[in-house]
């Protein structure tokens, strides 16, 4: 009975630190791999702390973080989604925004409503 115990709480300290060292590295990578070229030392100036916590919590939790980390995309998608984002593309996006641009007479249309009144 005790090494089935000791096997279940050693078995829960590996998945806990195997998970906190990989939402470490993803967080690491994340704030690193910017477009900004941000360096590593700024990384351990300013957000290696909150990292850390992260980890901590999610190796802590990570019965319940292992799950979201594997469906990561379907939760940003469906449980994260704004409303009204119902996954258009850059294409129709602008398309609407520029009728109603036209319909409003600002931005690019601006000038033309403003011929239009003169002559």
């Amino acid at each position: 009975m005790l090494l089935l115990w000791l096997s279940v709480l050693g078995g829960y300290g590996v998945g806990a630190v195997l998970t906190a060292r990989a939402v470490f590295e993803r967080g690491r990578t994340g704030f690193l791999g910017t477009a900004s070229g941000r360096s590593l030392a700024e990384f351990e100036r300013k957000e290696r702390p909150h990292i850390e916590a992260i980890a901590l919590f999610s190796g802590v939790l990570w019965v319940t973080a292992v799950p979201l980390l594997l469906l990561r995309q379907f939760v940003a998608r469906v449980v994260l989604a704004r409303p009204g984002h119902g996954g258009r593309d850059a294409q129709q996006v602008r398309a609407r925004i520029d009728e109603l641009e036209r319909a409003l007479g600002v931005g690019a249309y601006a000038a033309d409503d403003s011929r239009r009144r003169r002559g």
